[in-house]
């Protein structure tokens, strides 16, 4: 797959034929050292004791149609290498994909009625390239987000937008497993596919589950990804819990440590606390959802992406173009769009023309998002068992959520175009 033409060749198939072309920019910050794990040891004011250095590249993409932004995304990727010091520790070098990021600005119109953009099919592919990219022979590839519904996680003023399909929270957490579902199948060996919801029963937990198509192949189980090869009754939670920029739980790493109990605290203790957070107990449903295998390569494969690499500065000048603008209405969408494209290398632009077929687009639902289009090889498994919390009722969130849908729905019926994330 050669990289020039990877982002067409995958997106291509997944965007309506369409007079004018999508385009795609991506670009990425330059690598800093940063360690995912710390020493468990450490104390509050004391200086940090980092585990398993790794290097870490931030990459932002954005999809763009008719000069209106649609789609972006950033992706944190932590890479790991074998080294002298790995010996003395517990870790293996690993290549860590973490979505930071997703969000949809409601504004893609094609003019005609029954050209649909199924954005999870998108957002598939885009981690399809980036596992496939990045992935090191022998080296386990671990794909990991957490999923909290917001009316925008990068667009501002978004929500504002009634053709923005905003997903309640237990829409959303369907919504990332029927897009990371599909990904299963880019790993030769398997090795772990969980689902962790802090404070949910299980049988709650199974009902985002797919059912597995074959009773011999294990897809997805209720847990996490962190410490499955380990004792999580004995094994310390720094040492194995990553910390992520905007996650809970690694909101709740630094009050462990503050606290004193870093050297103390195992990794089920961690999630058993971690479940009675105010985070998880003020009405909303949060997921943490992770992905970890083996991916084989070829010869003739990319082992990087030749995206412009920026300075952290720039990096950040490119980023605030976003996330200070306005995209409560098309015009200033169109304004922020513009504004973003001027800030980026020219190099970061890919022109995809989509090759599906209007007449079959799908409406309804993301069809292809459904099961693996292979056999895969189960190499870990196991499950965590939750505690149980009282029945959940509907919050006032949700309830405006009802009241939303129901605006969209009049508002879709007058707009000759719907956007489905």
């Amino acid at each position: 797959m050669n990289y020039e033409n990877s982002w067409s060749d995958e997106l291509a198939p997944h965007l309506p034929r369409l007079d004018e072309p999508f385009i795609l920019h991506h670009i990425a910050a330059t690598p800093q050292k940063q360690a995912l794990m710390e020493d468990a040891q450490r104390s509050k004011n004391g200086k940090q004791n980092q585990l398993v250095p790794a290097q870490l590249s931030t990459h932002f993409l954005t999809l763009t149609h008719a000069g209106v932004h649609v789609l972006a995304l950033e992706l944190l990727v932590f890479s790991s290498s074998p080294s002298a010091q790995l010996s003395k520790m517990e870790h293996d070098p690993l290549t860590t994909i973490f979505v930071s990021k997703a969000d949809s600005s409601g504004y893609f119109n094609s003019g005609q009625e029954d050209a649909n953009l199924s954005l999870g099919a998108i957002v598939t592919q885009i981690l399809r390239v980036f596992i496939k990219t990045l992935s090191r022979p022998n080296i386990p590839t671990r794909l990991c987000l957490f999923a909290r519904a917001q009316s925008q996680y990068i667009f501002p003023e978004s929500g504002r937008n009634k053709r923005k399909h905003v997903l309640s929270d237990r829409d959303l957490i369907k919504w990332w497993i029927r897009v990371t579902t599909p990904l299963l199948a880019v790993f030769s060996e398997l090795k772990s596919a969980r689902l962790s919801i802090p404070g949910a029963e299980q049988s709650e937990i199974n009902s985002y589950l797919p059912p597995d198509p074959d009773a011999k192949t294990v897809l997805w189980q209720e847990g996490h990804i962190f410490c499955t090869d380990g004792d999580r009754d004995k094994d310390l939670a720094l040492r194995h819990v990553p910390s992520f920029p905007d996650d809970p739980k690694s909101r709740f790493l630094d009050v462990v440590v503050a606290e004193g109990r870093g050297g103390i605290m195992t990794v089920n203790q961690f999630f058993a606390e971690l479940q009675m957070r105010q985070e998880f107990l003020s009405g909303f449903v949060a997921a943490i959802i992770g992905v970890e295998g083996l991916v084989e390569k070829t010869a003739n494969e990319p082992t990087h992406f030749t995206c412009p690499v920026v300075d952290i500065r720039a990096y950040s000048r490119i980023h605030d173009a976003i996330v200070t603008s306005d995209y409560s209405t098309e015009k200033m969408a169109r304004n922020a769009t513009a504004k973003f494209i001027e800030a980026l290398p020219k190099s970061s632009e890919h022109i995809i023309r989509g090759t599906q077929a209007i007449s079959k687009v799908r409406r309804k639902h993301d069809a292809h998002l459904t099961k693996p289009s292979h056999q895969i090889n189960i190499i870990g498994g196991g499950l965590v068992r939750k505690r149980t919390k009282s029945t959940h009722t509907k919050t006032a969130f949700e309830q405006q959520q009802d009241v939303n849908k129901m605006d969209r729905d009049s508002d879709d019926r007058e707009a000759s175009k719907k956007v489905k994330l």
